[in-house]
């Protein structure tokens, strides 16, 4: 069994790096254009929504984004696709 104290932050866990807190920014954007949808989380997208945001991001950072916003990218798909549908389906 997996312990959940270790999931948990606590209060004197140090906050994530702008890095991180910027690529879970960014993969909300690429999501937010409706259910059937998604921005690619590619360099491209990336620097079109620092600019929209007004974000400075020096290039270095860049990877150490894309890597970290393509992983929430795909898990966020994940859990899309194992939410049943919310809609009911109409026969005809």
């Amino acid at each position: 069994m997996r312990e959940l104290s270790q999931d948990t932050p606590t209060l004197f866990d140090a906050p994530p790096p702008p890095t991180i807190s910027h690529a879970k920014d960014f993969v909300r954007w690429c999501c937010s254009f409706g259910p059937d949808f998604r921005n690619s989380p590619d360099v491209a997208n990336l620097r079109y929504w620092a600019r929209k945001n007004k974000v400075k991001i020096i290039e270095s950072d860049e990877v150490e984004i894309l890597e970290a916003a393509r992983v929430a990218f795909l898990k966020r798909i994940e859990q899309s696709m194992r939410k049943p549908e919310q809609s009911p389906s109409i026969a005809s």
